[in-house]
This record gives structure tokens, sequence and C-alpha cells, in this order.
């Protein structure tokens, strides 16, 4: 046993002399190389799988969260914070169907892929909304239980409180804002002048309306010269106000089915026998709960019958136009065109800091010096107004006529409110007479630019029918550049990721191999 244990310990002791010669280790655990070599294994093992769990997880956000950059400057492949506002708040459920396989869709050209864009925003700003393709072709059973006759690239857009009988069927022409050359169009010829994205305000006023159980609705009144204002129409079904045209010289009376009136520009008087139709519209058997909208024309001529349904709410519009003599608030060479008031109201609160201008407006005289009249129970109340300076351009003067030194000047109501109250208990149900004093204001050149116009009439519509604050979205140009870089730029970047970036991974690399053989 002794000799035994002696040939063991003279084992052990060459071994370990052998080791602090070579200064290895027989034992291929304790070995350097091999535990250096395992920790590469492992580390680059760790690397690679971390890197695939980080594109898994940016694979997974993606598709949840439509995560990409617009580059454009226009924003043409983003959706304003308005509609992610509105989008996030909607409590039915939505499936907006494109009529083509995606890639048909998209790969249609740049237009179409712009709008299938912003159709995957859109559907992933609420997790109410959902988005399908289906080759209608090929799904012919599809059109079943709609209305509308759908074909292929269409957009259907569809709630489940309303179902297929509401669907919206949006054309290209819908989501695309296409203008023709209007010289080809007087020889029958179409001629493309611009395309402009439409997309999202197609998709989220079709959303409004398909989830609206009960709409509100306006009669546009025609029969006396009145003037069509295409604009302000589409933005009420924008906003989902189903929108219809009336001839009240062809209606035995107003039907009670619409909630507004709006009469915009008539260029001569109503008959005795269709004011009363207003009046009694107004009345509504003594319900009240009705809204009529007047947008005089300073070009009418004398007109009592009109004039006399508007005194009898207070009101009455002056013939001719305001004319600014504040250049602080009027063009030097246009005084009649220029900035507005908006008294504090319920109608005053806009989003923005942007003006609200007009041109060619009648002052509207309030005829109750208290605003009200307690024995009618009718309440007055001024919406907009002239600055100070101001005074009113007697109608047929002239382009050269000019206010006279003596004449008074001073804020001048342009647009005025009269509301009639009756009450139920504490419940006040309320019917309302809005006028405004001149149509320019509310067409395409002041509805369309940077200014609180169209904001302000939707503010009217919105707040006299009870509904929550509306979106006054606009097409987008598609003649927008998405990234703009100098030649220098460009060519730095070259050499940036051709030449540098490369250049610097291999010094790295080879200063870590040889670091590691010396060790």
């Amino acid at each position: 046993m002794d000799e035994k244990k002696e040939t063991v310990v003279e084992t052990e002791v060459k071994t370990e002399n052998k080791q602090k010669k070579t200064g290895k280790s027989l034992n291929p655990f304790k070995n350097k190389k091999f535990k250096y070599g395992s920790l590469s294994v492992l580390f680059t093992v760790i690397f690679i799988v971390f890197v695939v769990l980080i594109n898994v997880v940016i694979t997974l956000l993606g598709e949840r969260f439509f995560v990409a950059a617009d580059l454009t400057d226009e924003g043409l492949y983003s959706i304003e914070q308005s509609t992610v506002d509105y989008l996030s708040g909607i409590t039915d459920e939505v499936t907006i169907t494109v009529t083509s396989e995606e890639g048909d869709f998209s790969g249609a050209g740049s237009y179409f892929y712009q709008t299938n864009e912003i159709l995957k925003r859109i559907a992933n700003s609420s997790d109410k909304i959902t988005l399908n393709y289906i080759d209608i072709v090929a799904n012919p059973g599809f059109q079943s239980g709609y209305t509308q006759t759908i074909s292929a690239d269409q957009i259907v857009v569809e709630s489940k409180a309303t179902g297929p009988s509401r669907a919206k069927v949006l054309a290209y022409d819908d989501y695309l804002s296409i203008k023709y050359n209007e010289q080809y169009l007087m020889y029958g010829m179409t001629q493309i002048e611009s395309v402009e994205a439409n997309c999202e305000q197609a998709v989220v006023s079709a959303i409004m309306n398909v989830t609206d159980v009960d709409p509100v609705k306006v009669a546009v009144l025609t029969g006396y010269g009145e003037t069509k204002n295409p604009v302000v129409e589409q933005l009420l079904e924008t906003n989902s106000y189903i929108v219809e045209s009336v001839n009240i010289t062809l209606s035995a009376s107003i039907s009670d089915e619409y909630d507004f009136v709006f009469i915009f520009g008539p260029t001569s008087d109503y008959s005795v026998a269709d004011v009363t139709k207003l009046d009694d519209w107004l009345d509504n058997k003594g319900i009240f709960e009705k809204n009529l909208i007047y947008v005089s024309n300073p070009a009418l001529g004398e007109s009592p019958n009109l004039d006399g349904l508007l005194e009898d709410w207070g009101m009455a519009v002056q013939k001719g136009t305001v004319y600014q003599t504040d250049g602080n608030y009027a063009a030097t060479e246009m005084p009649t065109y220029q900035y507005l008031q908006v008294p504090d109201s319920e109608f005053s609160e806009l989003a923005s800091d942007a003006p609200v201008l007009t041109n060619n407006m009648s002052a509207i005289n309030m005829l109750w010096s208290d605003h009200n009249n307690a024995q009618s129970n009718l309440e007055s109340q001024v919406l907009l107004a002239t600055y100070n300076g101001a005074v009113v351009k007697p109608q047929n003067s002239g382009d050269n006529w000019k206010p006279d030194d003596s004449m008074a000047k001073s804020s001048l109501p342009v647009a005025v409110q009269t509301t009639k109250t009756r009450f139920e208990g504490v419940d006040p149900f309320i019917s309302r007479v809005i006028t405004i004093g001149g149509m320019e204001m509310f067409g395409t050149l002041y509805m369309t630019s940077a200014t609180n116009n169209a904001e302000f009439m939707m503010n009217i519509f919105n707040v006299c029918s009870g509904k929550e604050e509306g979106l006054t979205l606009t097409p987008k140009s598609y003649d927008t550049v998405p990234l703009e870089i100098t030649e220098a730029q460009k060519n730095t970047m070259v050499v940036i990721f051709v030449a540098v970036l490369p250049l610097v991974i291999i010094i790295a690399g080879i200063i870590i191999w040889i670091r590691r053989i010396h060790k």
C-alpha cells in the first residue's frame, strides 16, 4: 500500500512540475484556450439569440403598431392627430374591406400604394377597426347583402351596429380627389389636371356615417336662386350629416325629419307661403328643436318677406357691405376683405389661432336693445363681428366709394343667433335662427386655406345638433418629395456606409483576434 501511495504522490508531483514548466493545465476544463474558446462560443450564441429575439419583437411590434416613418414634407403617409383621437374613441366594430388582394391594390400605382398605407394607419388606430382584402372577382358572393354594386379596387366601410344597408362603398374618385381640365370637359373629354390624396377624409367620413345610428339631416333649400356650396355640403357629409336638396316651392311643407334648414345666398325674395312653411317648421307643433341657418346674399334686392321672418326673430340684414377703415384689420386696397372677431359664445371654441376671414359681408342689426324679448322667450347673441373702425358701404355704391369722415365707425355684427326656448321642468327645448351676412367666407378660398372659417361653420352645426367636435380634414397633394439630400450629403453617406464603417469593423475584428491569440 505504501509503495502505491508513493507512486501516486510522485505522479502528482511530476504533473505539477510539468504544469509549472509549461504553464498549461493537463485538465481540459482548466485549459485557457478551452475557457476562452468556450466563452467566445457562448457569447456568440447569446448574441445571435439576442439579435433573433430583437427581430421577432420588432416584427411583432410592426404588425401590431405599424411602426413606420413618414418622410414626406406634407405627411402624405400619415393621418392627422384629430383622426387618431376620433378613431381611438369609437365603440362600434368597423370593417374596412378592400375589394382586391393587397398586392394587386397597392401595386396598381403610387396613388393606390399611398391609399393602402393610410388604410393601414387607420386600422392600427383602433382595435375596433378590422382591415380586410378580398378579390371580388374570385369571390362574387361578397356582393350579396349590399344594395350598392361593388367592383374591384373599391373600399367598403361597414359597422356592426348599422349593417350592410348603411355600408359606404368608396370608388377611386372618392379616395382620390381628381381635378379635370375644364377645357377638355367642354368637349366631352376628360384630362386629369391634378390628383390629391383623399383617403383619410373619405374613409373617416364613411366611418362617421356608418357608426352614427341616428344621423342629423340637413335640408339645403332651393327655388329662389340659392347658390350651391359644395364645400360646405362636403364638410357636413364628412362629419356624418345627411345633406339633401329640397325645393321649397315644390313642397307643401318642410318635413320635420330635418334638423336643419340651410338657406345659402338666395337671389330673390321668398314668397309669403314659403316663409310660412319656414315659420311652421321652426315651431314644429310647439316642440321646437329646429335650426335655420340663413346666409344672406349682399346683392339681394328688396326682400320684405325674408326681412319679415328675420324681424320676428329680432334681426335685420342691412343692405350694403361692411367696410373696414382700420388697416390693421383689412387689406389696404380692399377694405371689404377683413379679419373678424369671434366673441365668446358656445360656438367660439376654435382649435387654433388662425383667423376668421371674410369679404363682402353685410351687417346684421339687432332689433332689441337688450338682445332679448321676454314676452316671446327670444334671446339674441353676436357670433361674429368686425373690429372697430367699420362702416356700411351702401349697396350698388361702386368700387370707388370712400367713407365720409363724418360716418360713425364701430364694431358691426355680421353673424347673429336668436334662440326661442321652452322648458319642460328644467329641460330646455330650443329652436334657433342664425343669420350670417355673406357667402364668400364659406367659399372654397376661405374654407380650404389656413383660416378658422370651416371650423366655425362646423361649430355651428355641431353645437346646435349636440354633436361632438367634428373634423375638418382636407386632401393632401401628391406633389411632394419624400426625402431630399444634396449631392455632397449623398457622397458623404456613401463613404461612411460603404468604406468607413466596414473598415472600422474589420480593424476592430483584427485587434480582437490578435489580443486573443496572445493571451
